[in-house]
């Protein structure tokens, strides 16, 4: 069937059974026939998502397309997403990582601040934490900030006299791995998923967040994991030796790359100028997509990188599986589905909001056992994020704070299927590790997530965010 695998094929044809079994089950009162059908349209794809019967972005194209074909919805409700702030801000800001990785910047950056630091192991796993933290807020893909940073990982510590798959390689890949693909969470601007939960949140809630807005809210969570990762680390990763590098090798690094080129100094000043735009959005008004926009629009104006470059560079799936899945936001408002979701399972989680501390436990710790099934990422964070959005407003709590909690909680890599951030790290370290070595630190992040989210609370309650 279409070269597919016999459990892509036995997953692509229950995903229509169930869709048609859903679609013709007689509506409940606050529902009609038209959001049974949009429902076994969704459930279809979610079962195809899981199988992974098609890329995700095919089928999250065909279950828009399916909306309006069968009528359920018009078509400017369906692709609704498509003309919002969301998916032009996420356009901008991947374009933007393109600009960033291309001139270089990246790498010079993380050579630099290395060079700061002791030449150890502990050391080294320091300067890469610090790494992260200067990145992440700058570019918007995890995924390419560690497909550059896990190379020099790797050369650091060959430096330092460790064998592929040791425990001193695998400290350096968690350090790599945890300050630039798991703590995105912490500054808006630093991964898509972010912008993702953004788009999936009610309009008037969605547009009233700013890059500053969000870190008040998530820097607990930040700091949390950060410190604990990076204990965590030198725990569970401890080298037999501790051996130290001839700082030679980063010099000589920075030496090939030669005085910082003009494409570089022009990324730089655009970069510095986007992160205090977006940082003072409410002091001068001018939304955080038209800054990335117009900083995109200046990186192909100074030629950062070319046409060709615009085209084949930019990760032009993912826009188009979130700016899909987006469109969940829309439609499901427009036929009640959302208030729907809340009637059903309100009885068993509502109960639950009344104490965030157990409620944040509990998500975190279902989440974790659901992501061995739910294998998209994405998929997971716009299932939960609609389920939970209605139910946190009618408990008078910010959707904000249900939806982080999502977004942090998802992020596992227990199973290799479960996080394309991960496997592209893998990948880019050329058998630096092996995935076994890092499920410690997957079950390690997964009880410091729990603890972050816990140490968060104070925090939400003082900003008002909770009750």
């Amino acid at each position: 069937m279409f070269g597919l695998s016999l459990k892509q094929a036995i997953g692509g044809i229950a995903g229509i059974i169930i869709g048609i079994i859903v679609s013709l089950i007689n509506p409940p009162a606050s529902l009609d026939t038209n959001a049974m059908i949009a429902l076994g349209i969704f459930v279809c794809a979610v079962t195809w998502w899981i199988v992974e019967v098609l890329p995700d972005y095919v089928t999250a194209i065909l279950m828009c397309s399916a909306w309006v074909v069968l009528e359920v919805v018009p078509f400017t409700t369906a692709f609704a997403a498509f003309s919002g702030t969301t998916f032009w801000l996420l356009l901008g800001a991947l374009g933007m990582g393109v600009g960033v990785a291309q001139s270089g910047l990246l790498a010079r950056t993380a050579l630099m601040v290395m060079s700061k630091f002791p030449a150890t192991y502990k050391g080294m796993t320091t300067a890469i934490f610090a790494v992260g933290v200067i990145l992440n807020p700058l570019i918007p893909s995890a995924t390419a900030k560690v497909s550059i940073v896990a190379p020099f990982s790797k050369a650091i510590g060959e430096q330092l006299g460790y064998e592929n798959q040791s425990e001193g390689m695998g400290g350096l890949f968690a350090a790599m791995f945890m300050s630039l693909g798991v703590l995105y969470p912490m500054f808006l601007s630093a991964s898509f998923f972010n912008y993702t939960l953004v788009g999936l949140l009610p309009p008037d809630i969605g547009s009233t967040i700013t890059w500053m807005s969000w870190f008040s809210s998530s820097w607990v969570w930040g700091l949390v994991v950060t410190v604990g990762a990076y204990f965590a680390i030198q725990l569970l990763y401890k080298p037999k030796e501790n051996l130290e590098m001839d700082h030679g090798y980063i010099k000589e690094q920075q030496a090939a790359m030669g005085p910082m080129s003009k494409h570089e100094k022009v990324v730089l000043i655009i970069l510095a100028i986007s992160l205090i735009m977006w940082m003072t959005e409410r002091m001068h008004g001018v939304s955080s997509t038209i800054v990335a926009l117009t900083a995109l629009c200046l990186m192909l104006a100074f030629k950062v990188f070319e046409r060709t470059d615009f085209r084949s560079k930019i990760a032009w799936d993912s826009i188009i599986f979130i700016g899909a899945i987006i469109n969940l936001a829309a439609v499901f408002p427009a036929l009640g589905i959302d208030k729907w979701m809340a009637q059903m399972v309100g009885p068993y989680i509502f109960p639950l909001m009344s104490n965030m501390y157990v409620f944040v436990v509990a998500l975190a710790v279902l989440l974790f056992f659901l992501r061995f099934v739910l294998v998209s990422q994405t998929a997971t964070l716009t299932i939960f994020v609609v389920l939970l959005t209605p139910l946190a407003i009618e408990a008078g709590i910010n959707p904000l704070v249900t939806s982080f909690a999502v977004l942090c909680s998802v992020n596992l890599w227990n199973v290799i299927y479960q996080n394309t951030t991960f496997l592209a790290a893998n990948y880019a370290a050329h058998g630096m590790i092996k995935h076994s070595q890092t499920i410690k630190m997957s079950i390690a992040y997964a009880v410091l997530n729990i603890v972050a989210l816990l140490a968060s609370v104070p925090l939400w309650q003082i900003t008002g965010m909770i009750p």
